[in-house]
């Protein structure tokens, strides 16, 4: 991974993988202390025919440092499985939420009717070795998963995003489940207007509070997350506004760990000499170069400064769609995908650190 550089006290422990273009991994800790991860690939899933892409499996019984064989976990000849989230319940159910992806096309500025990337779950109650019960928990149009929580009441939260026309623009949106999956609905739309591809409210992350409440953080082109909030978990939302955290057009990863502090990985744009980044639909070259961290001791109202973790040695390369994952006490796995100069080259990134250079 030379392409990519490094803070000094983090390391690279990415996988080799052969294949030319992979969502970033999604990881999970299983019951003997190995970690699986999950991605999907071999290929883009744009313009390709049912059953081109797989979802991948690979476990690491060293925290992460090294990977196992590669397997594939779901693959369906129906559909093009791809984009995995991985969650554990607490009753040991391992969830895995993807997307069944079939077309993504515009024209005159909105969505056709072709467009369709629904959203799928699968559980395994074998520690990731078969994954069964598969249902379709949305139906129309999500371009990216973006993890998913599990509340303190018990009650599963899958954030997405869905694609609306005229004018053709993305609404955040979560998927919920009071009965341990076996049904879903949806919970209210966040519009904040726009017009045009990844124009919207898209890819958000959600996060439970200290005090009841769901977190949501939304990928805006206004150069700031927008934030809502949400007090039934998640079925009904706050107005959304502008958050005071600047990013690109990009999304980000909160996650709880375990020393009850949050973290937020994401392309910070602190190292720009500009307010926040201009306005912009696509979070190009060089605002996803850089991969930042922080954290919060006061549930997201403050942040330690944004520590940068990796940097592309190409400016016009990106670090991107990070996952915040602690397989132990204060030990860190940071994953992401990194896109290539040409843009179709797509590699997952695996980077250790500990919590405590981030205070």
């Amino acid at each position: 991974m030379s392409e990519i550089i490094t803070h000094p006290r983090v390391s690279i422990y990415t996988p080799q993988v052969t294949h030319e273009c992979c969502s970033p991994p999604t990881l999970a800790l299983l019951k003997n202390g190995e970690i699986l991860m999950l991605y999907s690939g071999p290929v883009s899933a744009h313009g390709q025919p049912a059953g081109a892409t797989s979802i991948y499996a690979r476990k690491s019984d060293d925290g992460g440092r090294t990977w196992g064989a590669e397997g594939i976990a779901i693959h369906r000849e129906d559909t093009k499985a791809m984009d995995p989230a991985l969650l554990r319940s607490r009753d040991g159910t391992m969830w895995c939420f993807y997307l069944a992806f079939d077309k993504h096309e515009w024209r005159d500025g909105n969505p056709t009717e072709a467009n369709r990337s629904d959203v799928c779950s699968a559980l395994s109650r074998d520690e990731g070795q078969t994954w069964t019960n598969h249902q379709t928990i949305f139906k129309g149009y999500c371009g990216a998963t973006r993890g998913a929580i599990q509340t303190a009441s018990g009650t599963l939260v899958v954030p997405i995003e869905s694609m609306v026309p005229h004018p053709g623009r993305l609404l955040s949106v979560c998927v919920v489940s009071k009965d341990g999956g076996v049904s879903w609905q949806l919970s209210e739309f966040i519009d904040l207007g726009g017009a045009g591809n990844h124009d919207g409210a898209l890819e958000p992350t959600v996060i439970q509070l200290r005090d009841g409440r769901v977190w949501m953080l939304i990928r805006t082109s206004h150069g700031r997350f927008f934030h809502s909030f949400s007090e039934d978990e998640g079925l009904s939302w706050s107005e959304a506004v502008k958050s005071a955290i600047r990013s690109p057009s990009s999304p980000g990863h909160l996650e709880r760990l375990s020393s009850g502090r949050m973290a937020l990985a994401w392309n910070n744009t602190v190292d720009f000499d500009v307010a926040e980044p201009p306005p912009h639909k696509f979070g190009g070259a060089p605002w996803r170069r850089a991969l930042h961290l922080a954290l919060s001791e006061d549930e997201g109202r403050t942040w330690t400064r944004p520590v940068e973790i990796a940097r592309t040695v190409d400016p016009k390369e990106h670090l991107r769609y990070p996952f915040v994952f602690e397989p132990a006490a204060g030990e860190l796995l940071v994953t992401c995908a990194h896109r290539t100069i040409d843009g179709e080259h797509i590699q997952p990134v695996v980077l250790g650190l500990s919590e405590e250079m981030l205070l």
